[in-house]
């Protein structure tokens, strides 16, 4: 018999074996009890955490005949029966690779045909987003009066390239991703099962690794089953996955913090010779000084050489990281970048230096602060240190992202995606090099008329455009020959956007567009930002 891959043999079959998604299945469940099956639904979310499965189990629930009974598929009715053995009423389509209009109406044709043996002729479109502007078009009508025989579920991991006529005809849900918790218990499951021998703390680094996708995880599990059937280690799962051990993420650190050049050297090399993935390597660096940092504020523990270093260091991190996207000589930025930090001034010399210059300065200084108050249209990028005084007029803020929704175009993200690239053209410019690099490092997730919703992974890399807000849409305007008005969130602080737009889809709202007043960041506070930068915080005081 041939090998089956452990994602396929422990696919959820029935609701009860679905994790994490429990809102989505009490509503999908009441939804079959109480005979309010929709015609159409759309499921949306991360990749690997459950939606074409869902989206099999609920074409299976509308037709088990003894759903109503178990409150749940009893896979042993005819049809369940007959849906395990490829049922010709379920149809699978991969917009994928069938997004055309002529696959659409071929579709079309078809669903006015009655189901063969079921109840409900359910058609599942899989990463529906692929579909073209003409697919969509064909779909609409169809979509929204189906033969009462026909249920469509449209499954999307990019929900905003989804056009809004199709999301108002659908009942919408969004996917979660799955906890580390039960990613752990559900991968404990299969381990007892498969009788595998593997370490606890393997399944707990498989769950980290996954970042909420159980798909990966299983096939991850599966991965190292092949490579031996000895027990599973830490350190083989390390090896495998291109990794290196907390232990060598600590000596690096601490090679760093002595300035040992050889040993940085002889690390970077290893992490090169063994074909470990760069980023993720400066990843797991930043998030362990990350952890120093949070000692010493949160829990109040001092940590060698002070908290500016490990700040510092962490911003290199970030700028290597950055760096890195775009490069095609990784072990160049890393070695050249962590050199430069080592060899430059320690915070004592720095402040030393600064204090005996600034009494020589502070004229010359006072007249440059002076010139940017007057000149706001001053492109210079601002390399801010505070960058958590920045003051975000929230007023302005929410009309921005509510005009974003309001003219929100998937052919305009489109038209911006394919030029988002280029901005690698411009890291070596002496005006919009800085910007063009923190800009490529951002998505953009709503693009409208002129107003475009960024996220970015960090808040410092959010405060930091935000800090050279105005550079930032300059160059916006070069490159697309039009007025754009950005407004930058977190990834978590976008989701909740989302979420929010998506329940005020469900109910008919409608988002218009709103008169912006007033500037979305303080230039008020810009400049003391900028005074505190130069004088230090020291000499600043603010009236």
């Amino acid at each position: 018999m041939a090998y089956q891959a452990l994602y396929r043999k422990y696919r959820p079959q029935t609701f009860d074996d679905f994790i994490d998604q429990e809102n989505t299945k009490k509503i999908l469940i009441n939804s079959i009890l109480n005979n309010k099956i929709s015609h159409a639904y759309l499921f949306s979310g991360p990749r690997g955490i459950g939606k074409t499965s869902m989206a099999k189990i609920f074409a299976k629930a509308i037709n088990c005949t003894n759903f109503k009974e178990k409150k749940d598929i009893c896979n042993n009715c005819e049809n369940c029966i007959d849906i395990q053995n490829q049922s010709v009423d379920i149809i699978e389509i991969d917009a994928a690779s069938n997004n055309g209009v002529e696959q659409i109406r071929e579709l079309k044709d078809k669903v006015s045909v009655v189901s063969n043996k079921l109840n409900y002729k359910v058609y599942i479109i899989d990463e529906v987003h692929m579909l073209t502007n003409s697919a969509f078009n064909a779909l609409l009508k169809t979509l929204e009066e189906p033969p009462s025989h026909v249920v469509f579920i449209l499954a999307t991991t990019e929900f905003y390239e989804v056009p809004e006529t199709i999301v108002s005809r659908c009942q919408c849900f969004s996917f979660n991703r799955i906890s580390i918790e039960s990613l752990i218990s559900r991968l404990k499951y299969i381990v007892k099962n498969e009788k595998i021998n593997i370490d606890d703390d393997v399944i707990e680094e498989i769950a980290y690794y996954s970042r909420g996708g159980l798909r990966d995880a299983i096939s991850m599990l599966d991965k190292l089953c092949s490579f031996t059937s000895d027990k599973i280690t830490v350190d083989i799962f390390k090896s495998i996955n291109g990794m290196i051990s907390q232990i060598e993420i600590e000596k690096f650190y601490n090679d760093i913090l002595n300035k040992d050049s050889k040993n940085i050297l002889e690390m970077i090399d290893k992490v090169n010779n063994q074909g470990y993935d760069f980023k993720f390597f400066v990843e797991r660096e930043m998030f362990f000084v990350r952890d120093k940092i949070i000692q010493y504020y949160v829990d109040k523990i001092d940590i060698k050489n002070g908290v500016k270093f490990n700040i510092d260091l962490v911003n290199v991190l970030n700028d290597i990281l950055i760096a890195l996207k775009e490069s095609l000589n990784p072990i160049v930025i890393l070695q050249i970048h962590l050199l430069k930090f080592i060899n430059s001034c320690n915070d004592i010399d720095c402040n030393e230096k600064k204090l005996v210059n600034q009494n020589n300065h502070l004229d010359n200084i006072s007249q440059e602060i002076k010139k940017e108050s007057v000149d706001q249209s001053n492109n210079s990028f601002q390399d801010n240190k505070s960058l958590s005084n920045i003051s975000i007029n929230e007023q302005v803020k929410k009309v921005r992202i509510n005009n974003s929704l309001a003219t929100a175009d998937i052919n305009l993200k489109k038209q911006f995606l394919q030029k988002w690239p280029s901005f690698s053209n411009f890291f070596m410019d002496s005006m919009y090099g800085k910007i063009s690099q923190l800009l490529s490092d951002v998505v953009p997730e709503v693009v409208g008329d002129k107003y475009i919703i960024l996220s970015a992974e960090t808040t410092g890399l959010m405060n930091k455009i935000y800090s050279n807000l105005s550079l930032a849409e300059s160059f916006l305007q070069k490159i697309f020959n039009k007025e754009i008005l950005i407004v930058v969130v977190t990834k978590v602080e976008f989701n909740k956007i989302k979420e929010k737009y998506i329940e005020d889809k469900k109910k008919n709202i409608v988002y218009q567009i709103q008169e912006e007043c007033g500037k979305l960041i303080d230039d008020k506070n810009n400049l003391v930002n900028r005074a505190i930068n130069l004088f230090g915080n020291d000499f600043v005081e603010i009236e």
